[in-house]
């Protein structure tokens, strides 16, 4: 375990300003716009897997689409709503592409319905600034109030107000008719060298009674992953920094499970979750860094993150493959005693 200047997050200047003057000249929705709005419905399933509880999945395009994969969810309003983050592994149909979410409305399990949000960030041109689509792997979010946080593996991690989300005219291009342009980000520091950590994934859980950043690193067999866990202040919601701007880790633990997709972290407790490639189911380990037991193939094939609805009962995750994509509840009963 270590704390070194490495892993520091370093505070970006907030783009309230320009985020605000931007959707001042258009209409300005927020969540609650999207959810009366919802245009698709997913189907609840059985998930496959002895850790994998109830759980639903797309519709039929979103179900087997090979461009855009889902990676990250997270919860609001206590599982009432979710939210799942995809990327596009290629531009797509008319040059679409980027970083998108999807706005899930639980309230009655039976009969999911979604809406898909495009991200994006500001972009200055010479003459005047404007909206760029993000382009990351997205593969952990978490929410916090009403701060959404996304990994971004090389960047560190974007912010964004789910107040901002805005109604737009839908562009052939692009094909969403709701954006989210993002606030801020905390940059891993240039300087920090070939051993900086990937934000492959994050979530946000409690520590000794403090809310907490958790981030992680996909590595291979032999890569050595890492987990790290930072500070939010609890009025902001955002990462507590230094007065050097800085956000010191307060926790790093090295040598954590290979291929690991999402961690959550509640109290002293932990659970990973971790893949072994198409068609292999997935793996889930409980415990905390160093003390895992690794609960083997009681996850659907393509396991990703992990997000909390309910603190310590109620934790989702999301699966990628086409065709075999299901956000589900995960069983934390499963406790370090009973692996295997």
């Amino acid at each position: 375990m270590g704390a070194g200047t490495p892993y520091a997050l370093v505070a970006t200047r907030s783009r309230a300003g320009v985020v605000g003057r931007w959707t001042a000249r258009r209409c300005r929705a927020g969540l609650d716009g999207v959810l009366a709005d919802l245009d698709r419905a997913g189907e609840p399933c059985p998930v496959p897997g002895e850790a994998a509880g109830n759980g639903f999945t797309w519709d039929a395009v979103d179900r087997d689409d090979p461009n855009w994969w889902p990676q990250g969810v997270a919860s609001v309003r206590s599982g009432d709503v979710l939210i799942v983050s995809w990327y596009a592994k290629g531009r797509g149909p008319g040059g679409a592409g980027g970083t998108r979410i999807s706005v899930v409305d639980l309230t009655d399990r039976d009969h999911p319905r979604y809406r898909h949000v495009l991200l994006l960030a500001p972009r200055r041109l010479p003459w005047f600034p404007t909206m760029g689509t993000v382009r990351v792997h997205a593969g952990g979010i978490a929410v916090c109030g009403d701060l959404l946080y996304v990994a971004d593996t090389v960047l560190g991690v974007r912010i964004f107000h789910l107040g901002d989300v805005t109604r737009v005219h839908r562009s052939r291009r692009s094909g969403h008719t709701y954006v989210l342009p993002q606030l801020t980000t905390f940059r891993v520091p240039l300087g920090s060298g070939r051993g900086r950590l990937r934000h492959s994934f994050l979530s946000t859980g409690d520590v000794a009674g403090r809310p907490n950043l958790v981030v992680g690193e996909y590595r291979r067999k032999g890569g050595s992953p890492r987990l790290a866990r930072y500070p939010l202040d609890p009025g902001t919601c955002l990462p507590a920094v230094d007065d050097s701007g800085r956000v010191a880790p307060l926790a790093v633990h090295e040598r954590q499970p290979d291929r690991m997709q999402g961690a959550a972290v509640h109290g002293s407790s932990w659970w990973v979750t971790a893949s072994a490639g198409e068609g292999v189911a997935g793996d889930l380990y409980v415990g905390s860094p160093g003390e895992w037991v690794r609960h083997r193939g009681v996850l659907p094939t393509g396991p990703e993150d992990l997000g909390w609805s309910r603190p310590g009962e109620e934790l989702w995750c999301v699966s990628e493959w086409p065709g075999r994509r299901w956000v589900f509840t995960v069983d934390t009963r499963r406790r370090p005693g009973a692996g295997h």
